[in-house]
């Protein structure tokens, strides 16, 4: 009484039964002030109708519920399934795509979401792979039908022992290069797959490379310009590498900048922070800017083209170098210009242990 006699209050709660008001009712005390002193008004409303309301509510929501839980349910799998179609579809056909099938391609939706652009993107996969398949067939094919000519030679001229001695050391020549493209297709095989087999050890950067540029030097190297130096630069500096695969990177590198450079090839080795940077720089025509972006890739056009103007190589010399790089955890980077006014490439790895250790084969 005494909240009431300040201000309404509202009082919702079960009343004896009345034929006007049922069980339930709300009530509200109003104060009123008569003759100085302050009357309590009592009104009331039934809410019976209100309850009813909320106990059908609740049963209609109890029944309708898992209906609607269970429609909603088979339109997602529905909508999944429209959307997942495509997938599926895809999915078949690249189980059925075999060598044998090389030029079939997976189908996938037109427009830009994200299952057409996967489409697209193994599509283009597949395109790469199969350009992989035809250079690797037309470079083994080449010393093949070679080594076989040469031989059918040797038994022809069985009689000349100068021509015999003449056909077998041709046929020698062929076998250790399809060896050697073997062991490359070999390598990136590997690397591709992640199991690269690397022993680490710590190895000074600036002697190995001395040494590959003596070898490249005194001939082993690939073919190169008259008169062309290679000049080695840089303080002694200690990485963990597996010394016979960097040693492969800097040969290849100095090889390939031998055949193109003019006078001068140089490779300077230095440290920036937690990595060795070694760049291998010539004074010759560059890269074919057009080319820049693919010159890691294997039997890319633009090393292919260079290394058969000069007689030698199958387009897998950068594409190993970079595989071999990547597998220590280091990054590659080719360009034009400094610091000889030709090609460099720059090779970055990590002085310590950190790249990727690849299982064992």
């Amino acid at each position: 009484m005494a909240r009431a006699s300040r201000h309404n209050l509202f009082i919702d709660r079960r009343i004896p039964h009345t034929p006007a008001l049922g069980h339930r009712a709300r009530l509200l005390a109003h104060p009123v002030q008569s003759g100085g002193r302050t009357l309590i008004v009592v009104v009331a409303a039934s809410t019976e109708a209100v309850f009813r309301g909320r106990e059908r509510l609740a049963l209609i929501l109890a029944i309708l519920s898992p209906l609607l839980g269970a429609l909603l349910s088979a339109g997602g799998w529905l909508l999944a399934g429209a959307a997942l179609r495509p997938v599926r579809r895809m999915s078949r056909e690249a189980d059925a795509i075999s060598l044998a099938q090389a030029g079939r391609r997976l189908p996938h939706p037109e427009g830009e979401d994200e299952i057409a652009q996967l489409g697209r993107t193994l599509n283009a996969m597949l395109d790469r792979e199969r350009m992989f398949l035809d250079d690797a067939s037309h470079e083994l094919r080449t010393p093949i039908a070679v080594l076989r000519a040469e031989l059918e030679v040797a038994l022809l001229e069985s009689g000349d022992r100068e021509a015999l001695e003449r056909s077998l050391r041709s046929a020698l020549e062929e076998a250790e290069r399809l060896a050697h493209l073997a062991e490359d297709l070999l390598v990136l095989a590997r690397a591709t797959a992640g199991r690269l087999p690397l022993r680490r050890r710590p190895v000074d950067v600036r002697a190995l490379a001395e040494q590959a540029a003596r070898r490249g030097v005194n001939g082993t190297g690939g073919r190169s310009g008259p008169g062309v130096a290679v000049a080695v630069d840089g303080p002694a500096t200690l990485a963990v590498v597996d010394p016979a695969r960097l040693e492969q990177v800097i040969t290849n590198l100095v090889g390939n900048a031998r055949r193109f450079a003019r006078r001068h090839v140089q490779v300077r080795v230095r440290t920036d922070g937690d990595d060795v940077v070694m760049t291998v720089a010539d004074d010759g025509p560059g890269f074919p800017a057009a080319l820049l972006p693919v010159v890691f890739d294997r039997f890319t056009r633009a090393e292919a083209a260079r290394s058969h103007e000069a007689g030698a190589g199958a387009g897998l010399g950068l594409a190993i170098v970079a595989a071999i790089v990547r597998a220590h955890g280091g990054t590659i980077s080719a360009g034009n210009g400094p610091p000889l006014g030709g090609a460099a490439v720059v090779v970055r790895l990590p002085i310590d242990e950190t790249g990727p250790v690849p299982e064992p084969v």
